[in-house]
């Protein structure tokens, strides 16, 4: 292909004005280098709002944001995987109907974003514990599907994510079960593309709204810089089901403000939740006030003007939002029932304080989490070619210079020609992260330069 000059970076200091968006000089960047895009580095992540405590009911938002501060964790973490517990505990066992015509199953699938130190085993264990403890309860109690002749073994959290597998625990467990994965790993694509005899297209995807006798909730953790490798290849649709949690690293807590464990607290509200747990074919129902349905008929007027302004994934992801509304007002009724003593009724209604707070949480919090990952696991090509060459530059650790054929050949796996090496490179210049090298001639009449000095800093983020 003809060499493409015209795209090519100019020749002119990456401290002149119009070289893009990398930000000047500071103390924090070596010396004669301007700070690297954090967007391109693999803990740079959009300004996010942080998690809503207050939408939780008492006393789970104290709970959780004592647990988080005690595992050194965001509150955000905590709080969805208190969210996925629920789901886990209830899936298809629990109804929610908005009408006569239109009912939730209790399924969430939610993933924690964030690096290996950000938190998100902690927090995950935080709540782990305490439902490793409802479990044995449960199974001590006698739980309905226990009539039904089902296997002892009637785990709530599973971690074996093959489609047999969950097929087996489901069996055991009909209500349904959460699939607890806390390692980046390709089980994702894997599960998604396994398929059934009797299924043209794996049956996972459907997971989500518990067809086919596969009710399965979902906790898992993702790495920022591994979104794209992690979704690659799954059905279209599939990352749209996922509430996403990307949240910045939680502020230094003084270790004399940390309270006790309450662990029994969360074991006590989750066992009161469980134990009031249907069965697919008779699940405990819980209806919509009218006032209810009021909040959320307005919700849904506003949603069909967003999705029609929208495209692609973040349309998919906005169309998801009604059903997913609805299981979290569910959820909320349930956390905000199980605080009352062992011996109140189940709760048989959804208030419109529910609703409105299953609202604000997902248009104020998950809207634009998920925002920022799906723009960063969706990208265009060019932007992956980008990403791809910083994770490269970045693995080769002390190294000071490149060329743009180590580049093209080595980072981008001769994808890419001249031209369009060139143009990752603008791009790579323009964020602060290369520069045309002091010592190599430039070219003339515009050409772009084939030597690059690569940013120090780079080695240490």
């Amino acid at each position: 292909m003809p060499h493409q000059t015209d795209a090519a970076p100019q020749t002119e200091s990456a401290e002149e004005p119009g070289r893009g968006s990398a930000k000047p000089t500071s103390a924090g960047a070596p010396a004669g280098w301007p700070v690297p895009d954090p967007s391109l580095l693999e803990d740079g992540r959009p300004v996010v709002p942080a998690f809503p405590l207050d939408a939780l009911p008492q006393p789970w938002r104290e709970w959780v944001s004592d647990t988080a501060g005690g595992a050194g964790a965001p509150v955000d973490y905590v709080a969805q995987a208190v969210l996925g517990a629920v789901a886990g505990l209830c899936g298809a066992g629990v109804k929610a109907c908005v009408t006569q015509s239109w009912s939730e199953p209790l399924v969430l699938w939610q993933a924690l974003v964030g690096a290996p130190s950000a938190g998100k085993t902690p927090a995950l264990d935080a709540i782990g514990r305490p439902l490793a403890t409802v479990e044995k309860l449960l199974q001590r109690d006698g739980s309905p599907e226990r009539s039904r002749g089902a296997s002892s073994e009637r785990r709530v959290v599973v971690r074996d994510a093959d489609l047999a597998a969950l097929t087996r625990s489901i069996a055991a467990r009909p209500p349904g079960v959460l699939l607890w994965r806390d390692e980046p790993t390709p089980w994702l694509y894997a599960l998604a593309r396994e398929t059934r005899h009797d299924r043209p297209r794996g049956p996972f995807i459907d997971a989500w709204s518990a067809a086919d006798n596969l009710p399965v909730s979902v906790v898992c953790s993702l790495h920022p810089d591994g979104l794209v490798e992690a979704l690659e290849g799954t059905p279209d649709g599939l990352v749209t089901r996922f509430l996403f949690a990307w949240p910045s690293p939680p502020p230094q807590r003084s270790l004399s403000a940390d309270a006790p464990p309450r662990e029994d607290e969360a074991v006590t509200m989750l066992h009161r939740i469980g134990g009031a747990v249907g069965t697919p074919d008779k699940p405990l129902t819980l209806a919509f006030h009218e006032e209810a349905v009021k909040s959320l008929e307005r919700f849904l007027t506003d949603l069909q003007e967003e999705i029609r302004g929208t495209e692609g994934a973040e349309a998919g992801w906005l169309g998801k939002g009604r059903g997913t509304v609805v299981r979290l007002a569910a959820i909320f009724a349930l956390l905000d029932w199980s605080r009352h003593a062992a011996t109140a009724r189940p709760p048989g209604a959804v208030g419109r304080d529910h609703v409105e707070a299953a609202i604000r949480l997902w248009r104020d919090y998950f809207r634009p989490h998920g925002r920022a990952v799906l723009d960063r696991c969706a990208p265009s090509d060019f932007e992956r070619q980008v990403r791809r060459v910083v994770r490269w530059l970045k693995k080769a650790g002390a190294k000071a210079e490149t060329t743009r054929e180590e580049v093209r050949r080595h980072a981008l796996g001769k994808t890419a020609n001249a031209g369009q090496t060139d143009m990752v490179l603008g791009r790579l210049w323009s964020a602060g992260i290369v520069r045309p090298a002091a010592h190599a001639p430039l070219p003339q009449g515009g050409r772009p330069p084939h030597r690059w000095e690569i940013n120090p800093a780079l080695a240490n983020s």
